[in-house]
């Protein structure tokens, strides 16, 4: 294991516990209260999981800084677009490093940021209920993934060959 992706993978563990402990809490405590259809119990199970998907998707961004802080030396984004320009950063190929993560995850990703922004920024009782669950349902399809393809970068940086370990050519005279 590379000492640099310490608190990346550390991170990751506690970004998939996040997770783990939102999705029982809804499974215990939101989606039994389903069939209250109150504007009370509407507004308690519409703001509970939109907090849960926000801090979630907030590991995760902080998961992708941890790896490009490592491989980057830093995220190159203004703070007006921070957050956009992580994820692009994160998907963009340099002259060092492949990838971190692929199109198809960026796009969902990118779906998922959006959603945090639109959560973090509006009143909540102005989210739709309806809204809300489609992007719960995004996020359980799109971490397995997320979380795959970050072990993925690791586990290839941690394997790629470093200059002295790369055979010199050698000259004959």
């Amino acid at each position: 294991m590379h000492p640099a992706f310490a608190l990346t993978r550390t991170r990751l563990t506690d970004t998939r516990s996040e997770l783990e402990a939102f999705l029982q809490a809804d499974k215990e405590r939101l989606a039994p209260s389903e069939t209250d259809q109150a504007a009370s119990a509407v507004w308690v199970r519409t703001v509970a999981r939109a907090s849960g998907i926000e801090g979630v998707y907030t590991g995760m961004e902080n998961v992708m800084k941890e790896v490009l802080n490592v491989v980057d030396n830093g995220v190159f984004a203004n703070s007006d677009s921070f957050h956009a320009q992580l994820l692009a950063q994160a998907a963009a190929k340099t002259d060092k490093r492949n990838e971190v993560i692929d199109k198809e995850l960026y796009d969902k990703l990118d779906e998922l940021r959006r959603f945090r922004h639109r959560e973090r920024v509006n009143y909540r009782h102005v989210l739709k209920e309806s809204f809300v669950n489609e992007n719960l349902e995004l996020l359980k399809k799109t971490f397995p993934s997320f979380e795959a393809q970050i072990i993925a970068f690791i586990e290839s940086w941690e394997n790629k060959p470093t200059e002295q370990d790369e055979p010199t050519s050698s000259h004959k005279i």
